[in-house]
């Protein structure tokens, strides 16, 4: 089963051409589902990420299976949810977020990075988004997790910029 969850096109890498952003959900049955993130540009699949999303809800005693009637409710839901507007944004805006909800964090957005690539260069790549003209996008694959990723130009890839929680 494969099961289109959402799409969103827009311009990341700061190029002009708009991206586009794509959910994506497969299994045996829509009940339990691999979802795929994936980000193309200009034909080229760029970034993927990849997570499971079932029927069941909730953390320890939370814990709770949806009716299919909730699932299918949520699937459908799930795209608008994912690629809201307010998860795109200007670095800067990235972190003036940051400074509002998680403040400590906006020092270790280069630590973050170093996470993906050479620890030397993370400043430089930081600087480098900060005043390229890409826009960052934001997304959970559930529960309290949240990922930030901006485009480097210079490495021609993306570099998460927060992971938290």
């Amino acid at each position: 089963t494969t099961v289109p969850l959402g799409i969103a096109v827009r311009d990341l890498t700061g190029d002009s051409v708009p991206d586009t952003l794509r959910l994506t959900g497969r299994g045996r049955t829509i009940d339990s589902l691999e979802v795929t993130f994936t980000i193309t540009s200009s034909g080229r699949t760029v970034y993927e990420k990849k997570w499971a999303i079932t029927r069941v809800v909730g953390f320890d005693a939370g814990r709770r299976v949806l009716s299919p009637a909730e699932h299918r409710r949520r699937l459908s839901e799930l795209g608008g949810f994912f690629f809201a507007d307010v998860k795109f944004m200007t670095p800067e805006q990235f972190v003036t977020r940051l400074h509002g909800s998680a403040p400590r964090h906006v020092s270790l957005i280069p630590d973050v990075i170093a996470r993906d690539g050479p620890a030397s260069s993370a400043p430089q790549l930081w600087d480098e988004m900060r005043t390229s003209g890409i826009t960052v996008f934001e997304f959970s694959t559930g529960g309290d997790a949240v990922t930030t990723i901006g485009w480097s130009r210079t490495d021609q890839r993306f570099y998460r910029l927060l992971e938290c929680c």
